[in-house]
């Protein structure tokens, strides 16, 4: 997501690497992490207190928008993705640009991305197929803290179609450039205790 929540997001990872900084002594390379999150890292470096803040506010907005919908009804349904299931390799963060893998996720996942904000339970399962015969998920968005509505509905779907017999081929490993590892940078972390940096 792009512009003022955008700049929430980049604040979070520019902020959560500073205090690895901190703990480690030493800041981190750029081959430390993938294009994409060290991009994310970069632009939050960029930005002030009042861009982070109103990206912020911007995202609080907008899940009590989204959440307000709940009132009128008890599970939404949407597709999980929003294309037919793409290649493996469609979605590259290791080998494209980061424009090229946020505008591919833009337009492969429309429907997931608000739960992230809202924090309210989901489920996708894999209900239907294409016409390829891969698995075409469906995706259920349940009223915040309602955590039982989804666990009963995925009870009753399940035991509705043969899904238990259905196995998919097997799919070749590509080969490709291996995604970098922030274990380098993480080496001075102590046990027991975890920072997350992730995209």
């Amino acid at each position: 997501m792009g512009g003022r929540r955008g700049g929430a997001g980049g604040g979070n990872r520019a902020a959560g690497v500073a205090g690895l900084t901190e703990r480690i002594g030493r800041g981190p390379e750029e081959d430390d992490f993938g294009r994409l999150t060290w991009s994310s890292v970069k632009l939050g470096r960029k930005l002030d207190g009042v861009t982070v803040m109103q990206g912020l506010r911007t995202l609080r907005t907008l899940a009590r928008e989204i959440l307000a919908f709940y009132d009128t009804c008890d599970v939404m349904l949407t597709p999980v993705l929003g294309t037919v299931p793409p290649p493996v390799g469609f979605i590259d963060p290791v080998n494209l640009e980061p424009r090229e893998v946020q505008r591919r996720q833009g337009r492969t996942f429309p429907f997931t991305p608000p739960v992230n904000i809202t924090g309210q339970p989901a489920m996708s399962m894999p209900l239907a197929t294409s016409t390829a015969g891969l698995p075409t998920g469906l995706h259920f968005l349940a009223r915040y803290a309602d955590e039982a509505t989804p666990f009963r509905l995925a009870g009753h779907l399940q035991a509705a179609p043969p899904w238990r017999a259905r196995r998919p081929p097997k799919v070749e490993r590509r080969g490709g450039a291996r995604a970098p590892s922030v274990r380098g940078f993480l080496q001075g972390v102590p046990r027991g205790r975890k920072e997350h940096c992730s995209p």
